[in-house]
């Protein structure tokens, strides 16, 4: 195992990391094919290295209050696996099955004594343990690496943005890379910037796929390694997304019924997940969901925890909570959550979006054309927010689940705004 060296030959190891991979993020095809300039992305790829440090001092000097003192742990863990990859390569490899020829397989969305449910943190670990390799175990050299390979994310949803959208690049840049809370958990070491990296895999592959009509196998392979990361690191996800893509790909070819085929494959979809228990007990998916709800209220030490109604895992059960989900996911923080300083930036966060989202309605740009594509980022977001809020009693836990979400979307809300009607509008009432 690489041993600990002296903290001034730390300092320079991160120093002459820091400069290699600003450097290749300048050079990387797939970045600078982008549109955006070198000098551009690497101030990106810095800013996100340096967001990624504050999450990590966060945790260590007020990780119970953040409720990131996951970060760190799952740190010293990666220390002990990365020992026994050295000592022991054989159980290194073995050692992530364990538990799959137990009754811990079966219960693929359970909250507790899950095999799956477990293997999300093992293989963060096993990811971490690797970097420990080149970085001599230094958790601040790792958030280097980490933001370098979460960073093909960010530039994939940008490249899919300024594609579909034709909006200007301030707009796209400010949206897809520096939303606060976007890039405040997604760059720090946890299992965020992984979930938001399968997501835009699979979103970009999928999309010039639709596009090209063409499916090669790189595009291929890339899809099913989206698909294999989201299934290990967030695979309520991976339900959610399914129905999404099946949409999506169906309203490509009949444009002109693309409200009509979403509304049918997710009333197909409501009909599966609330009667499949009936055909097998197994397959109880609202049962799994309030299982989740109670795996939450049951947590202790939240800081920011909410009092919620507990959810009764049928159709009635999920109707009478709708109103508590659209609540925590959408409107929450309210002022009155704002009793700790750490929850304000995200009260900020969600006014300035609320207000965004009408600007989006009230100064709409004309002949703003929805598709396919549109209906699914609306469907798909919308989705996961009402998962959310159905499960989910923690005001900062919410925060952090739900900003993987806000490159996806809010592309689209700026660039529907039309902004010279809103300039010429206060110009006017200055004048």
């Amino acid at each position: 195992m690489p041993k600990h060296i002296p903290q001034q030959l730390e300092f320079l190891s991160f120093s002459i990391y820091l400069l290699l991979f600003t450097w290749a993020v300048t050079r990387t095809r797939f970045f600078v094919n982008s549109g955006i300039s070198r000098q551009q992305l690497a101030m990106l790829f810095l800013l996100k290295v340096m967001v990624g440090i504050i999450y990590g001092w966060i945790g260590i000097y007020d990780g119970n209050l953040a409720q990131m003192a996951d970060t760190w742990n799952h740190h010293f863990e990666s220390l002990k696996q990365t020992s026994l990859l050295f000592q022991n390569p054989r159980l290194y490899f073995t050692d992530a099955f364990e538990g799959m020829n137990t009754n811990d397989v079966s219960s693929f969305f359970s909250s507790t004594n899950s095999y799956w449910n477990n293997l999300k943190q093992n293989a963060y670990v096993k990811i971490i343990s690797i970097f420990n390799c080149f970085s001599f175990g230094n958790y601040y050299i790792n958030v280097i690496f980490y933001s370098y390979f979460t960073f093909f994310g960010v530039v994939a949803i940008y490249k899919v943005m300024k594609h579909h959208l034709q909006s200007k690049q301030v707009i796209l840049i400010i949206s897809c890379f520096l939303i606060p809370s976007f890039i405040y958990w997604c760059s720090g070491l946890h299992k965020d910037g992984l979930t938001f990296l399968a997501v835009a895999i699979i979103i970009y592959n999928f999309y010039f796929y639709v596009i090209k009509g063409v499916l090669k196998p790189k595009p291929v392979f890339l899809l099913l390694f989206g698909f294999f990361l989201l299934f290990i690191f967030r695979n309520h996800i991976l339900v959610v997304l399914a129905p999404s893509l099946l949409a999506w790909g169906l309203a490509a070819k009949w444009p002109k019924k693309a409200l009509l085929i979403f509304a049918i494959v997710y009333s197909v979809g409501a009909l599966c997940f609330f009667g499949l228990k009936y055909i097998h007990p197994a397959l109880d998916f609202p049962a799994f969901v309030a299982e989740k709800q109670n795996a939450f209220n049951n947590l202790a030490g939240g800081k920011t925890s909410i009092a919620v109604k507990n959810l009764e895992p049928d159709a009635t059960g999920f109707l009478k909570n709708l109103p508590q989900s659209v609540s925590l996911s959408f409107l929450r923080p309210y002022l009155s959550d704002v009793y700790k300083p750490i929850i304000l930036p995200a009260f900020i966060e969600k006014i300035l979006i609320i207000l965004l989202l009408a600007l989006s309605i009230l100064f709409r740009k004309k002949n703003v054309r929805f598709s396919a594509f549109s209906l699914f980022i609306a469907f798909f977001v919308i989705s996961v927010y009402l998962m959310i809020g159905y499960t989910v009693n923690n005001l900062g836990a919410i925060v952090r689940y739900r900003s993987f979400l806000l490159p996806i979307y809010l592309p689209f809300v700026l660039s529907v705004i039309d902004w010279e009607k809103l300039r010429k509008l206060f110009y006017t009432k200055k004048t």
